[in-house]
C-alpha cells in the first residue's frame, strides 16, 4: 500500500515558502488585486446601502423591533444579496487560482514563471470543484441539522420530566457523531483537488479509492496543519493589533458624542479617504498572511498526492 510521511507532507508549505519566498510575495500582490480592489469597488458601489443598514441598526431601540425599521433594514440588505453572490463566486475563483499556483510549486517547481500563477483549464476545474464542495457541504449540513433537531425533539417529548436533558444530550451526541463522520468524509475526499489539478478534469469521488487506508495519516496531517495555521494566526494577529493600536488617535475620535454615528453618516468616498492609510497597512499584512496560509494549507495535499501516486 502506498504511504506518505505525515510530517514531510504537513511541512511542504514551509518548504515552498523557504524555496520561493518571492513567489509568496507575488501571490500576496495578486491577492490584493484579486480580492482587495474588488472589495473596495464593492464598498464604493454599495456604500449607501451599507450605511443605511448600519444607521437603521443603530437607531433600533431595545424591546420589540419597529416593523418599519425592520422593513427598511431588509430592503437595504436585499440590495447587497446579488453583490454577495458575485463576490462568493469571484472569491472561489481566486482561491482556485492560488490553489493551482501552490500545487504547481509543489508538483512542477520548474514552471515558476509569473509566480506559478496561471489562468487556464486547471483553474476553472478547481473553481467548479470548490463550488460543488461548498454547495454539498451546505446541503449536508442542513440535512444533518434537521435530523439532529428531529431526534432531539423526539427525545425531549419522550423523556418526561428529564425531557430537556434528554433533548440536549441527544443534540450534543448527534452533533459529535456528525462532526466525526463529516471529518472522515472530508479526509476521504481530500485528494479531489490535487487529482483535479493533475488530471486537468473534474475529480471528486475518485479520491475515495486513492485515500483508502490513509485516514489516520491524513488526520494527523490535518491536525498538524491546524496547529501551524493557529501559530501563524497568533503571530499575525499580534502584529495587526499593534498596527490598530498605533491608530489609537483615530479610533478614540469615534467614541462619545455620537462619534461613530457621525462617522458612518459621511459619504463612502470621505470615509475611504480618511481610513485608507490604515486600510493599506492592514490590507498589506492581511494579504501576505493569506498568501502564507494558502501555501501552508494547500501544499501538503499536493505533497501527499505525489507520494501516494508515485508508488502506485
Amino acid at each position: 500500500m502506498a504511504r506518505f510521511s505525515v510530517t514531510e507532507a504537513a511541512t511542504a508549505g514551509f518548504g515552498v515558502i523557504g524555496r520561493k519566498p518571492l513567489a509568496v510575495v507575488g501571490w500576496a500582490l495578486a491577492l490584493a488585486v484579486g480580492m482587495v480592489i474588488p472589495a473596495i469597488l464593492t464598498f464604493l458601489a454599495l456604500g449607501p446601502q451599507f450605511q443605511q443598514f448600519v444607521q437603521l441598526a443603530m437607531t433600533q431601540k431595545e424591546g420589540a423591533p419597529d416593523p418599519e425599521v425592520m422593513r427598511q433594514m431588509m430592503q437595504a440588505q436585499s440590495g447587497m444579496t446579488a453583490a454577495n453572490l458575485l463576490f462568493w463566486l469571484w472569491s472561489t475563483f481566486v482561491q482556485a487560482v492560488f490553489c493551482a499556483a501552490v500545487f504547481r510549486a509543489v508538483l512542477t517547481p520548474a514552471q515558476s514563471s509569473w509566480a506559478y500563477l496561471r489562468l487556464g483549464a486547471r483553474e476553472m476545474w478547481l473553481t467548479l470543484l470548490f463550488l460543488v464542495e461548498q454547495v454539498l457541504l451546505m446541503i449536508v449540513g442542513l440535512v444533518v441539522a434537521m435530523v439532529i433537531g428531529v431526534l432531539a425533539a423526539v427525545a425531549g417529548f419522550s423523556g418526561g420530566e428529564n425531557g430537556m436533558m434528554a433533548a440536549v444530550g441527544t443534540a450534543l451526541g448527534g452533533a459529535a457523531i456528525a462532526v466525526i463522520v463529516l471529518v472522515w468524509l472530508a479526509l476521504r475526499l481530500s485528494m479531489a483537488a490535487p487529482m483535479t489539478f493533475v488530471d486537468n478534469q473534474f475529480r471528486l469521488f475518485e479520491s475515495w479509492s486513492l485515500t483508502k487506508g490513509q485516514g489516520w495519516r491524513l488526520l494527523g496531517m490535518a491536525l498538524l496543519l491546524i496547529v501551524f495555521i493557529i501559530g501563524v494566526e497568533i503571530l499575525v494577529t499580534t502584529v495587526m493589533l499593534g498596527t490598530i493600536f498605533a491608530a489609537g488617535g483615530s479610533i478614540v475620535a469615534l467614541h462619545g458624542g455620537g462619534g461613530f454615528e457621525a462617522f458612518m453618516a459621511r459619504p463612502p468616498l470621505t470615509i475611504l479617504r480618511e481610513v485608507w492609510p490604515w486600510l493599506a497597512v492592514i490590507g498589506a499584512l492581511a494579504t501576505l498572511f493569506s498568501a502564507v496560509v494558502h501555501t501552508i494549507f494547500f501544499a501538503p495535499w499536493a505533497a501527499a498526492h505525489r507520494a501516494l501516486t508515485s508508488e502506485t
